[in-house]
């Protein structure tokens, strides 16, 4: 294949928040990229509105949590009613982690905010350009570009990202399936002033024998509605609603005296449930809505699509590089795909739960559900998922735990395991200040955790040190390390190329089951990708050599 000289690193197909997404991740791990948009300017409606905890915990990441923040509304919970009475009642005060909640806000704000953040890192989104066609071989893609004035431009490319929506043209020159069908249902969206007796920091599900009615509520007392207008809506393409529409609904599902007024947007809408048969084609990946969609229930689709491209971008970092094997970018389907299945599944069983028929059907319903969420591990269960916290690639070829002895494995009951989410710990004291950890997995390295116990003496710190030293000299550019010592005082006389950091509290030790010596290897998307106990130097170097060079 002749390269022609116009050539880039990576080229990001669609600028909605999945791909300023991918191309900002690109461009922090180094990753030279172009980021194209056929469309003239970002969107201006809300869209996807809910950003839940894990999205949220990587936002902090990357630097923007604070300003995600500032323009949100905070929701601690959803309730359900049904026969005049509230059935379900899931609060999310409880989430481990900094962020206890569901954070509303436009998906035009988050594209917003995301846009800046990439524009920062020197990065434009190319508008009213549109992907025509493109061929890869072993060694790069070749893709033909369609500007404004219908000018063409052919660019050679590393890597060609699609993250252009369910109707993604990368998609469809893979020629990849999108299995899957249409809910039959139909629905209508409309994001109003309401003025209604309820407070505005939970969501609202009202389900009645012939429809719902969920109420999201966004900033400035403005809310999204969702209403079930059909349930059989076959292939009739349905009507926009008007405000009265929504007034009528209103009457019929929510609390007396509820009004809807100043509709900023109203709009028919179906939904699907479909996934590509598979997220890579040699050098081409689907991220996204081109990858999988799914019905609203749960608000899990745009921060899946995120978290794809969180996921993606480092691995793609490392082997361009040249410091990872090639092989290291299979696991992205291999870990991405699973994760999209179980949002699927959820989002699937969530919307075919409300949208039960039948008198039957829906008195069993109403009277199981209240039953089951009183259960504390139900309510567990259900928030984590939500939130995306319980999210983990156990199960990925690129994890691993060492335990030294038959009786090891106690020593780290309680800590998350190889391919789990690394959790936040607080307080620790680093020479410049107190800190936590969530602060030290800001950047783009994996990070190495050597955790002393308590009651450590000179060796085994000086062991620990000696460990922390090998790494550095051979890993230096891919590995932060830390010798975390249990209490308030660093060991006397010792010197190391790692940081030291101190535990006064032992949070850190106890959040990750430390009652010994062990070591964490945290990934730069901030999942466990080793731990040994004890922190054993052979069994760290036989991982690194399976993703490291």
């Amino acid at each position: 294949m002749a390269v022609p000289q116009n050539s880039l690193t990576a080229l990001v197909v669609g600028a909605g928040p999945t791909g300023l997404m991918m191309a900002a991740e690109l461009a922090r791990h180094g990753v030279p990229c172009r980021i194209i948009d056929k469309l003239p300017h970002a969107s201006t409606t809300s869209k996807a509105l809910a950003l839940h905890a894990r999205t949220l915990e990587v936002f902090e990441q990357i630097g923007i949590v604070e300003e995600v923040l500032h323009q949100g509304l905070k929701l601690h919970g959803m309730s359900v009613h049904a026969d005049g009475r509230r059935i379900m009642h899931i609060s999310l005060d409880n989430l481990p982690g900094p962020y206890p909640f569901i954070l509303s806000l436009p998906q035009s704000e988050t594209e917003r905010i995301l846009n800046n953040h990439l524009e920062r890192l020197g990065i434009q989104v190319e508008r009213q350009v549109e992907l025509v066609s493109f061929t890869q071989d072993e060694q790069a893609v070749i893709v033909t570009l369609r500007h404004a004035d219908g000018r063409e431009e052919t660019v050679t490319t590393s890597w060609l990202i699609g993250c252009d929506g369910a109707h993604s043209t990368v998609r469809h020159i893979l020629n990849i399936p999108f299995t899957g069908a249409p809910y039959p249902e139909a629905f209508a969206l409309a994001d109003v002033h309401i003025q209604w007796p309820l407070p505005d920091d939970e969501a609202y599900i009202f389900l009645q024998q012939d429809g719902l009615l969920a109420v999201f509520p966004m900033r400035g007392g403005r809310c999204r509605l969702i209403v079930e207008t059909a349930a059989e809506a076959g292939e009739e393409q349905m009507p926009d609603p008007t405000l009265e529409d929504i007034q009528r609904y209103l009457n019929t599902f929510a609390p007396a005296g509820s009004i809807a007024s100043d509709p900023a947007w109203l709009a028919a809408f179906r939904s699907h449930l479909r996934h590509a048969e598979q997220t890579r084609q040699g050098r081409v990946f689907l991220v996204g809505d081109a990858a999988h969609i799914h019905s609203p229930a749960g608000g899990q689709g745009m921060n899946t699509g995120l978290q794809d491209a969180h996921n993606l971008a480092w691995k793609l970092a490392l082997v361009n590089a040249g410091h990872s094997p090639a092989s290291l970018l299979d696991t992205y389907q291999i870990e991405r795909q699973p994760v999209a299945e179980s949002v699927m599944r959820m989002s699937d069983l969530m919307i075919k739960g409300a949208t039960l028929r039948g008198p039957i059907s829906q008195q069993i319903r109403n009277r199981l559900v209240p039953l089951l969420v009183q259960q504390d591990f139900i309510q567990q269960r259900i928030t984590s998922q939500i939130a995306e916290l319980s999210i983990n690639y156990r199960k990925s070829p690129i994890v691993a735990e060492h335990h030294g002895g038959h009786f090891s494995r106690g020593h780290l009951i309680g800590g998350p395991r190889a391919g789990d989410r690394a959790p936040d710990a607080a307080p620790l004291l680093r020479p410049d200040g107190t800190t936590r950890l969530f602060e030290m997995l800001r950047g783009t390295k994996h990070t190495l955790l050597l955790l002393a116990e308590a009651e450590s003496n000179g060796t085994s710190y000086q062991r620990l040190a000696a460990l922390a030293d090998e790494i550095s000299a051979q890993y230096g550019q891919q590995i932060n390390s830390y010798l975390v010592a249990a209490g308030d005082k660093a060991p006397v006389g010792l010197t190391s190329r790692a940081s030291i950091v101190l535990d006064p509290e032992l949070a850190l030790h106890h959040r990750y089951g430390a009652a010994s010596e062990c070591l964490y290897l945290i990934r730069p998307d901030s999942y466990i990708a080793f731990r040994s106990y004890p922190a054993d130097a052979d069994s760290l170097h036989d991982y690194l050599k399976t993703v490291l060079r």
